[in-house]
């Protein structure tokens, strides 16, 4: 089982089924963040404070435990952190498709990938509320 350390992500990250995974930190001061899409699916875990967060058409307050998935092309934001200690997560995103653009893609500025346009369409509940607090 390999062990790939922060630092060496770019150099290693063709030995996993993941474009990018990190932590991702939103205070409230910097709230709302960039609205922005992928070329893959990202998940979110939640592991401090609390924000109401925009996933597709959706907005839900997101706190510890919760899950976020949002599918290729889905636009997704932290809209304003609830709490006064920083909005903390854990992001894992998917092998990239469609056009395999990497980081932030903007609506206005950048296309939609062609892969998205049936997956955007399925509906669902794109928060996952977890079950331990």
């Amino acid at each position: 089982m390999p062990i790939i350390k922060a630092q060496e992500k770019r150099q290693r990250e063709a030995e996993t089924p993941l474009s990018g995974w990190g932590v991702f930190i939103v205070r409230p001061d910097q709230a709302p963040s960039d609205l922005h899409f992928h070329d893959c699916d990202e998940y979110w875990l939640i592991v401090r404070g609390r924000a109401r967060v925009r996933c597709g058409d959706e907005e839900q307050v997101m706190e510890r435990g919760d899950l976020l998935y949002a599918r290729i092309g889905e636009l997704h934001q932290v809209v304003e952190v609830l709490s006064e200690e920083p909005f903390e997560g854990v992001y894992l995103e998917a092998e990239l498709r469609g056009q395999r653009r990497r980081g932030h893609l903007h609506p206005g500025k950048d296309a939609l990938p062609e892969v998205a346009a049936d997956e955007v369409k399925r509906t669902g509940i794109s928060i996952r509320k977890g079950a331990e607090r």
